[in-house]
């Protein structure tokens, strides 16, 4: 089970915005287990298959890799166990995470995801959030159902609904647009993510 309130609260949420018309989001969270298991569940193909999506290609620095009916993308970075960074999608696109231990032996990871439009850390910020919380799970070996219907279950469609509130929230606070600009990345996101729980389009 998702305990949504504790998910949404354990989670640093913030949107940044550039002199450029570029903008990015930031997801900060703790996870229980050393830095060296949490980079092998990032950077490793088949435990990315069990948490993430099915990844092929190079996962090491200058590779390129595609990640299974969402983007391809080139590492532009790979230091272990603290540093990964990749373009997602296109080059001017970039999601960069870092971790590091924090003084109880966690891993404290950081998020980065740049290059997205004013409204994008609505649009992809969810994303990430139940991509999170399907690291926790695969990190405390909660490995069923596969992950593709895990993130068809109500529990977490219901988890991403909240998922973008909290994003809209981060959005708002950040002065980078107000809710009613934030309309039509809702209505996107929400149909993306949480189907079953979102009506027709109109």
């Amino acid at each position: 089970m998702i305990d949504i309130a504790d998910r949404l609260t354990a989670t640093h949420r913030e949107v940044r915005a550039a002199e450029t018309a570029e903008f990015g989001l930031v997801l900060r969270r703790r996870f229980p287990a050393p830095p060296a298991t949490v980079w092998a569940a990032l950077t490793d193909a088949d435990r990315l298959a069990r948490w993430f999506a099915p990844v092929t290609g190079d996962l090491r620095a200058d590779g390129t890799f595609d990640v299974a009916d969402q983007v391809a993308g080139t590492v532009l970075e790979c230091a272990a166990p603290h540093l990964f960074t990749v373009t997602w999608g296109s080059d001017n696109v970039v999601v960069t995470v870092r971790m590091a231990p924090d003084d109880q032996g966690d891993t404290v990871v950081e998020l980065v995801h740049t290059g997205i439009e004013r409204d994008g850390a609505v649009r992809h910020g969810p994303g990430w959030d139940v991509a999170i919380a399907g690291l926790e799970r695969f990190l405390a070996d909660d490995v069923k159902p596969e992950p593709a219907a895990w993130r068809a279950s109500t529990e977490v469609q219901t988890f991403a609904q909240h998922s973008v509130s909290a994003w809209v929230k981060a959005t708002e606070v950040s002065g980078v647009a107000t809710a009613e600009e934030l309309t039509d990345a809702v209505r996107d996101c929400l149909r993306r993510l949480a189907p079953d729980l979102t009506g027709p389009a109109a």
